[in-house]
């Protein structure tokens, strides 16, 4: 078991991560280059993250240390987590240069020092980069591998939002080494951290391209999920809720991301996606998968455009509310959201644009509301981006107001009718009674 861990890099993945590692009771040493970053995590402690069960871990009586400089953070450690950002190039690929960057001065720590680290990256790389970029730059500085320092590739499958649980409760824990030793050292850590953890070793090229595999299978699922949406879109008489419901009923499919929804967006899958097609077209396979994923999901977000250009062509909107402006619940984080997308298109058109969103702090070009009263009085139609048990009571208000509902959430036996197309509209306009909620979920054809 490690006594001394270092974790450096402290963003929405690090920090939670360090917290977690605290838990196994060994003094954890963290460091951020950002200093205003690292003021804001020791005065609120994570609360900007709004990571559930982070603040279980917090108050866990294992404080982190926060240290001034790389050499600091790693003087005393035994391993070393590396978990910084890795920036898409515009060919699609990962940039390592932040990655190198901290080895750089880890190098620095060991020639000085003599002493010997376990180096566990657990940003994602693109498929190659550990033999072919990270283990030849710290043997530039003239370390020898698996002796002067030992990599390991442990990627984590985190959702922003629900990272604590992601971390506490994983599917599986995959490993990249070339090292026997580095990997019995891990292995027995997370046996010791976990009960009867699932760990999966590998080689450093599998692993890289495993984690790629994982999201771009989910990247494919939702795709799919949109897919069948838009087979059962012109068929009054078919429920594609019930449809793909059934279709992940299948033990070999699953009903995880087997949903009625929006595109996939967030700051993973879709960069993920443009990784596998560049290591592809780098490695000369064929692939027109990514691209007919991505085209699907292109798709789905035009399509989200035309019935707003309908919505504004035949019932003359003014206004239009956002209940979430980001791409998912608990996260300040907006990356790819196909909601800032909408928003966008709708300003080009001149509607006025309203979004009430508890977790984000950004400003942006729509007005912000504070509460969802105060968005139902100003806006034609609202847009359910995302699902959240924040939303769960205050969209039961007295307002009648219509709303579009890509998720299903609203439409259960608490609603008396439900609206599946953009010419149900008209009936908006008409019907006041209070038991009456309006919810569209769009989910079928237009007009």
């Amino acid at each position: 078991m490690f006594r001394n861990i270092s974790v450096i890099g402290l963003g929405k993945l690090g920090y939670p991560m360090a917290q977690f590692l605290s838990s196994s009771g060994a003094k954890i040493s963290c460091y951020d280059k950002n200093e205003n970053l690292v003021k804001e995590l020791k005065e609120n402690h994570g609360e900007h993250l709004h990571e559930i069960g982070l603040n279980n871990l917090v108050n866990n009586n294992n404080d982190l240390i926060f240290r001034d400089s790389i050499a600091d953070c790693i003087v005393d450690t035994e391993i070393i987590y590396i978990t910084v950002p890795t920036p898409s190039k515009l060919d699609g690929s990962f940039s390592n240069e932040v990655i190198i960057e901290i080895l750089d001065q880890v190098a620095d720590v060991i020639l000085k020092n003599k002493k010997t680290y376990i180096i566990n990256i657990n940003s994602t790389v693109q498929p190659g980069s550990i033999e072919s970029e990270i283990i030849p730059f710290l043997e530039s500085k003239g370390l020898i591998n698996n002796k002067n320092f030992y990599i390991l590739y442990n990627p984590y499958f985190v959702a922003l939002g629900s990272v604590i649980r992601n971390l506490e409760e994983p599917d599986y824990l995959l490993i990249g080494s070339s090292s026997i030793y580095a990997a019995k050292k891990i292995t027995k850590f997370y046996n010791s951290l976990y009960k009867n953890p699932k760990i999966r070793l590998l080689k450093f090229k599998e692993a890289e391209l495993t984690k790629l595999l994982v999201n771009t299978y989910l990247t494919t699922k939702i795709s799919y999920s949109n897919f069948v949406k838009s087979v059962c879109k012109d068929f009054d008489d078919i429920s594609d809720l019930r449809v793909l419901e059934s279709v992940g009923l299948d033990t070999r499919i699953g009903t995880k991301f087997m949903l009625p929804g929006g595109p996939y967006s967030g700051p993973c899958l879709p960069r993920d996606n443009l990784s596998l097609k560049k290591f592809c077209l780098d490695n000369n396979i064929q692939n027109s998968f990514s691209d007919e994923v991505q085209k699907i999901n292109n798709d789905t977000i035009e399509n989200l455009y035309k019935v707003i250009s309908q919505l504004k062509n035949q019932f003359k909107i003014k206004s239009f509310g956002f209940l979430g402006l980001g791409y998912k619940s608990n996260t300040q984080c907006f990356e790819e959201s196909y909601s800032i997308k909408m928003m966008k298109f709708l300003e080009s058109l001149n509607i006025k644009v309203f979004y009430y969103d508890p977790y984000l702090s950004e400003k942006f070009t729509a007005t912000k509301i504070n509460s969802f009263e105060e968005l139902t009085l100003k806006s034609d139609i609202i847009f359910l981006s995302y699902v959240d048990q924040h939303f769960n009571p205050i969209i039961q208000v007295k307002h009648e107001k219509n709303i579009w509902d890509l998720w299903y959430h609203f439409s259960d036996s608490k609603f008396n009718r439900i609206y599946h197309k953009v010419s149900d509209f008209k009936k908006f306009q008409t019907q006041t009674s209070e038991n009456d909620k309006n919810v569209i979920p769009l989910n079928k054809k237009v007009g």
